[in-house]
Parts: C-alpha cells; structure tokens; sequence
C-alpha cells in the first residue's frame, strides 16, 4: 500500500508570478490550505482537498468553499498554530512526505516557530523513521538533519549552509565548493554556511543536530 504524500499551503503573500510552480509541486499530493493559505487555491483556480484552521484569516473567503472540501476547524484559542494543527493531522497518517510551502518569511516570530516544527519531538520521531517533513518557498528549502545522511540531484549552482541544533556535530560533505571530512561545528559557529553546490550530486552526512537551508541558484546574485 502506497504512503500518503501530503503538501500544505499555510498564510501569506503568494506572488502572482510564483502560483504555477506552487501549483505544480501538488501533482498527485493530497493539499491542504492552512487557513489563510486558501488563497493560494483561490490564486491558482483548483481546490485544496482539505481546510485546516481557525478560519480567522478565511473569513471573507468562506463563500466560495464548496461542499466537496473537507473542512477541519480548530478554535481561535488554542495552544498551537495553525500550521502545526495541519502538520499534527497530516502525521497521524501513514506517509512517506509531507511539504510545507511558507512562501514568505513575514512575521518573524511565525516563522522562526515554523521552523522550529522541524525539532519537535512527534516531528523528529517521524523523520528517524525515514519520512519526509520539508519546509519550503519558490527559492529556499528547510530540512533537519538529526544523525544522518541527505543526498539532493541535480542543485549544481545552489547554495547551502548547515547551522548546529545539539552542542556540536561533525559534518561530512562532497560535491560541494568546500568538501570536509568530520568538520566539527559547534553550536553558534558560522563556518558551515553558504556552501556552494558545483556537482550533480550533493551528498551531506551528520552526526548531531543540525537545519539545513537550500537557497535555490535562481536567487543567488
């Protein structure tokens, strides 16, 4: 039986000229607008498969959401973000990937906290077992790496940087501008960042914590 593979759109500023490639990385997901995030599927014309929130920035929207999407309401009070109700929903399922689109950093708190997601507990046990939690925009990609090995075709051109979570780790990489072999970093060192990616394949391994920021090559100056 196939695992579920799960994209969700949570709130922000979708740029007209960005709503086809989003549109695109959807193919056969099951989407899910993050409250707000209902505009991107209002934006690009198609209807997410379910609604999740607290419906506080859907308001003017609620009229056009037809029978046929399932809608999950949470309460405005509430000790979570929307974004983190969708992500608990989509985990109690059985799925191999699960994308989360932020298409811009906005707030800084919400996106911070949205990042930090990627090192909560029920988050981190799903990722040991082999499954995918990416968060991402049009130019950048947010991963945790937590003790292991990370393998990205074709980025040629992209940049990277790794930044410690734990005390220190040890960091192998290659296909890269600055390959290392058990680099130690430790925590609130800069040295592991904007690496550049010069093969066709860029393989990373860790021992530790640590987050991992893509910056796609059509951003780089």
């Amino acid at each position: 039986m196939n695992k579920k593979k799960f994209i969700l759109f949570l709130n922000g500023q979708y740029k007209t000229e960005d709503i086809e490639y989003y549109k695109n990385l959807i193919g056969d997901k099951t989407s899910v607008a993050v409250d707000g995030g209902y505009d991107f599927f209002i934006q690009a014309d198609i209807k997410p498969d379910y609604i999740i929130g607290d419906m506080d920035s859907i308001d003017t929207m609620e009229e056009t959401i037809s029978d046929d999407i399932a809608v999950f309401e949470f309460p405005v009070d509430k000790d979570l973000t929307d974004g983190h109700a969708a992500l608990d929903f989509c985990m109690k399922e059985d799925f191999s990937l699960i994308e989360v689109v932020m298409p811009e950093i906005g707030e800084p708190d919400h996106f911070i906290g949205n990042i930090l997601l990627l090192f909560h507990k029920d988050v981190k046990k799903k990722i040991r077992e082999k499954r995918e939690i990416i968060f991402l925009s049009r130019d950048y990609e947010y991963r945790i790496l937590d003790n292991s090995k990370l393998e990205i075709l074709d980025a040629a051109g992209d940049t990277f940087s790794i930044m410690p979570i734990s005390k220190s780790i040890m960091l192998f990489c290659e296909g890269t501008k600055y390959d290392v072999k058990n680099l130690k970093v430790d925590l609130g060192e800069t040295r592991a960042l904007r690496n550049k990616i010069v093969a066709n394949e860029l393989m990373i391994k860790i021992s530790g914590e640590a987050i991992f920021i893509r910056k796609k090559s059509s951003l780089i100056e």
